[in-house]
């Protein structure tokens, strides 16, 4: 496998869209890449590799296909769009891409020791307590959290009860207190994202909490128009936070 270019420390991330593939809603892993490159001309700026059902050595290659369709949208647009793996921290690691895990995956403090430096670390988090253990180590702290579910989704059906705009807001507000220094930035908070239940009809009501972006699946996946699906979405959320 060939290693993608390794991602800086000093880039900074915008957070208020964010994409995990799904082959399924995509019409087939063939099919992810160019749904990515169409989302991100779109205005997606985090895109997340998930796909649960194939080995190590074929996600490699399918991540290796987005990041691809990655770089040629961001020279289009001149914007960089950071990639992260979903659970596979060893190919996280090969390539050099960012890694996301759930609360049942590798714990976080393996998770933060397995990866070079420069490398973000995003993790799922469902409830108050979650977040709290995350944030008192052993180790540094995520980077990025996922907070879901949002509403309840028919993507996902092994969640927690849904959290609601107020729950997420709740979460994402105790994220951004905790302060890691030296990890994107001296003293930079925890980032967060919400997930589960958003599309054009409710991406608007999280604009007004304290979450940096949102998490979409089948809004983009399954979406027709994948860039004027992500347009769309991100036009409701700037429009709504304004």
């Amino acid at each position: 496998m060939t290693a993608a270019p390794r991602p800086h420390d000093a880039v900074v991330v915008d957070w208020r869209l964010y994409l995990v593939t799904d082959p399924h809603l995509g019409g087939g892993r063939d099919a992810v890449p160019g749904i990515v490159y169409e989302a991100v001309l779109g205005g997606v700026g985090v895109v997340q590799v998930r796909d649960k059902e194939c080995d190590d050595d074929e996600f490699a290659s399918r991540a290796l296909a987005v990041c691809a369709a990655v770089a040629s949208a961001s020279a289009e647009t001149g914007r960089h769009v950071p990639v992260f793996v979903n659970d596979r921290m060893d190919v996280a690691r090969e390539l050099g891409l960012h890694l996301h895990i759930g609360q049942g995956d590798v714990p976080l403090a393996t998770a933060r020791a397995g990866l070079p430096d420069g490398l973000m670390l995003g993790l799922s988090i469902e409830t108050d307590a979650q977040l709290a253990a995350a944030l008192a180590g052993p180790g540094p702290a995520p980077d990025v959290v996922g907070v879901s579910p949002v509403w309840s989704t028919a993507t996902k059906t092994d969640t927690a009860p849904a959290l609601g705009p107020e729950g997420a807001d709740r979460i994402a507000r105790a994220a951004h207190a905790h302060r890691t220094p030296g990890r994107g930035g001296a003293g930079a908070g925890v980032r967060a994202v919400g997930i589960g239940g958003i599309g054009p009809s409710t991406v608007g009501r999280l604009a007004a909490t304290a979450l940096d972006g949102v998490c979409v699946v089948s809004a983009i996946m399954a979406a027709p128009d994948p860039r004027a699906a992500a347009a769309g979405l991100l036009a409701r959320w700037d429009a709504a936070r304004a």
